[in-house]
């Protein structure tokens, strides 16, 4: 039995969060004991699929697993092209696309993931080809693979009310979340926070500068914090490389009369935004598309208080701040109830702290592999 494994967006340098999920997926894939798993009577063998050598931990294959270096062409259409060649020739038993699109040439055996359907929701979000391109393959892979998996329960429901015909190939299978945001030894957070002109206390939000993020909504939000707390030199720090819509992004920070305290870093390695979360006063994520939000448990592992989107209930449990993303005012109101109510804050943290513990890399590629192995 081979199961091969499309691996480009784990191998790459600066991952977001479908790079970090297939990251920390396939690393805990390796781990498991296949055997005692009792999903398949036979060996199995793992191939993973790269555009390029592997990269730090991904490199490292334990004795059943091997990779394949596709390199042509080099930069655009190589799932479409060059992984659809090499399904024509040398194809897997079973194929497991976790981070992209699938390839036009594929085994019947097939499973892709749909980290969430942004792109029907929030199509100017998004430019042409990126609608076009993400919202043909989640209708495509719902018609046509063997198996199709989704984060949450959130995104099987928009994916049925979507694409508008039954849906009997779709499980739901939760992610995990680095579990080194849960044990931080923080030796100089002095030290990382001035690498970043970083100073305490601040808030902390991470994801794409874009309008799918809320970017814009949590500038303006901070503004009215800024105005409320005139004796709280709060900063707002906004962790993340620029998205679609950063223009308007730059505008309103650019606008803003608290410019001066809204930090923008750009991407940041996990050493060191580990240590930013821990330092942060409020985590703030009231993202307007998110499939799971893995940034959430970060910060909940972190023990740090978390402001989100009502429509992240499933990820947050109990322990979360929610709020309506489109609105200005509530996002302001729910950070502000964290910043003043220490009761109330102690209380998400705990919380928080709790919720954690129903989420990890280890649940997810268990009920992963039984998904690639039932027949």
């Amino acid at each position: 039995m081979l199961i091969g494994i499309d691996a480009s967006r784990a191998n790459e340098e600066k991952k977001t969060g479908v790079g970090n999920y297939a990251y920390f997926l396939i690393q805990e894939i390796k781990k498991l004991e296949i055997r005692n798993l009792k999903l398949w009577s036979e060996p199995v063998r793992f191939v993973l699929y790269s555009r390029g050598p592997l990269k730090g931990g991904l490199a490292k294959l334990p004795e059943n697993w091997s990779v394949k270096i596709l390199r042509w062409p080099p930069k655009r259409l190589w799932t479409q092209l060059r992984l659809s060649w090499e399904m024509l020739w040398h194809a897997p038993d079973v194929l497991f696309i976790p981070a992209h699109v699938f390839p036009i040439i594929h085994p019947k055996k097939t499973v892709m993931t749909i980290h969430d359907v942004a792109a029907l929701k929030f199509p100017e979000s998004y430019n042409w080809f990126e609608r076009w391109y993400s919202t043909w393959s989640a209708r495509a892979a719902l018609g046509k693979l063997w198996r199709v998996i989704v984060p949450s329960n959130v995104v099987k429901q928009d994916l049925i009310s979507n694409i508008q015909y039954p849906i009997f190939n779709c499980y739901v299978v939760r992610h995990g979340f680095d579990q080194r945001y849960s044990d931080i030894k923080i030796l100089d957070i002095q030290k990382i926070l001035n690498k970043y002109s970083v100073r305490q206390p601040y808030l902390l939000s991470v994801g794409r500068l874009e309008e799918k993020k809320n970017t814009v909504r949590i500038v303006e939000a901070f503004n009215n914090i800024k105005l409320q707390l005139t004796t709280y030199n709060l900063q707002l720090v906004l962790v993340g490389p620029p998205g679609h819509g950063y223009s308007k992004v730059q505008e309103a920070i650019q606008s803003s009369q608290f410019k001066k305290d809204i930090i923008t870093p750009g991407w940041v390695g996990d050493e060191d935004l580990r240590v930013i979360m821990k330092g942060a006063e409020v985590f703030v994520f009231p993202s307007l598309a998110e499939g799971f939000g893995i940034p959430i448990l970060e910060a909940m592992a972190t023990g740090v208080p978390v402001l989100t989107s009502n429509s992240l209930q499933e990820v947050g449990g109990d322990a979360c701040e929610y709020v309506d993303p489109m609105n200005v005012g509530e996002i302001a109101s729910g950070v502000l109830r964290l910043l003043q109510n220490a009761n109330f804050k102690m209380q998400n943290i705990g919380r928080g702290l709790q919720r954690v513990k129903e989420f990890s890399w280890e649940k997810c590629a268990e009920e992963t592999m039984k998904v690639l192995a039932w027949s």
